[in-house]
């Protein structure tokens, strides 16, 4: 039989280790990265601009309207360790279009030339400098 003096022995020892264990946990878990900032998988055979634009800003919790000018061409693309947002910047990139947030989760992709970039002026580029740093 076990006598209580082991028993507050190792609960003397057992209590502050759990301790330590939950604050350990809920520390990386606080740490962890947001949705937009996890590293993702990303692979399109030939899909459309446009579906996969949409895609990745559902990703990010935006909703996404296109320019009449915007073509809905095909692309592949694969990609791997990016996240959702560097994935976006990429097709904006690649395909020569801007984004512009016109709403609160709400962004407009154009064809980046002067014509739309003064048409779109009154709104602020996405991402936003201060997205940037995020």
């Amino acid at each position: 039989m076990i006598s209580r003096n082991v028993i507050r022995q190792s609960l003397k020892i057992f209590a502050p280790a759990m301790f330590l264990l939950i604050c350990c946990s809920i520390g990386a878990f606080a740490q962890s990265p947001a949705e937009a900032q996890k590293a993702i998988e990303v692979s399109f055979k030939d899909a459309g601009l446009k579906t996969a634009v949409s895609a990745i800003a559902t990703q990010l919790n935006l909703n996404v309207v296109f320019d009449d000018s915007v073509k809905d061409e095909r692309l592949t693309l694969d990609l791997k360790n990016v996240t959702a947002k560097q994935v976006l910047k990429i097709l904006l990139i690649q395909k020569r279009l801007q984004a512009r947030t016109i709403e609160e989760n709400t962004i407009i992709v154009f064809p980046d030339n002067e014509t739309n970039r003064q048409r779109y002026s009154q709104y602020e580029l996405w991402p936003s400098k201060s997205d940037a740093t995020k």
